[in-house]
């Protein structure tokens, strides 16, 4: 999950309603604690190359509730020198055919901050997701108080290809762009991923960008 990756807080009070409202819940409250690693050739986001060719090391850790609710935590190396931790809290179910993930999460880079800082503190984001499969539709929302971007996806898979639009929404000038991202999942955990972005969006690379990336689960 990049995670940054990375839907959620007026929309949270009404999906928890509907949700209340509409799931059943099972007798006994049961939990799973889940995690892993994942090797990539570059730290592909948004359909950019943030960690400038460098391959980049991710590893996450996730506390499920039966009853929906969420806890997960996620850290990679961005550069070189830098590193990005994200923490964050959520609550997935669904409504007849209609699936919802609605969540929010922080993130920080420990080396980036003012002389004295252990963490920088970089940004917040609501993520509200939609699933209709085979089909999912995201929302990322701006959640700190510039609130000056939003980020949306539709994806699917055909098979084991994934497929991605994203579009970049921001009040910056020349910060606008669109990606395409087609990921072939050559076996349960190493992918293939091919990246194309378009747009106004000033310093981003327009050609196409591969990445690799294996993934293990941890126990």
């Amino acid at each position: 999950m990049s995670l940054k990756n990375k839907f959620k807080l007026t929309s949270i009070a009404l999906a928890s309603a509907v949700a209340m409202g509409a799931m059943t819940m099972p007798t006994t409250a049961s939990a799973e604690l889940e995690s892993s690693a994942t090797l990539s050739s570059m730290y592909l986001w948004r359909g950019q190359d943030v960690s400038g060719g460098v391959p980049a090391l991710s590893g996450d850790i996730t506390y499920s509730h039966s009853s929906g609710a969420y806890a997960f935590g996620w850290m990679s190396s961005e550069s070189a020198s830098n590193v990005e931790v994200d923490l964050g809290l959520g609550y997935a179910g669904k409504v007849g055919p209609l699936e919802y993930d609605v969540s929010y999460y922080k993130y920080w880079y420990p080396e980036a901050g003012n002389p004295g800082e252990k963490l920088a503190d970089a940004g917040a984001e609501v993520v509200v997701a939609l699933t209709f499969k085979p089909v999912t539709v995201k929302a990322y929302l701006d959640a700190k108080d510039t609130n000056d971007y939003s980020y949306y996806t539709v994806s699917g898979s055909v098979g084991p290809v994934d497929l991605l639009y994203g579009i970049s929404d921001s009040k910056t000038v020349n910060a606008d762009y669109t990606h395409v991202d087609v990921t072939y999942n050559a076996t349960d955990s190493l992918a293939f991923t091919v990246s194309k972005s378009s747009g106004d969006a000033v310093g981003f690379d327009s050609d196409p960008l591969f990445m690799m990336s294996y993934s293990l689960p941890v126990k």
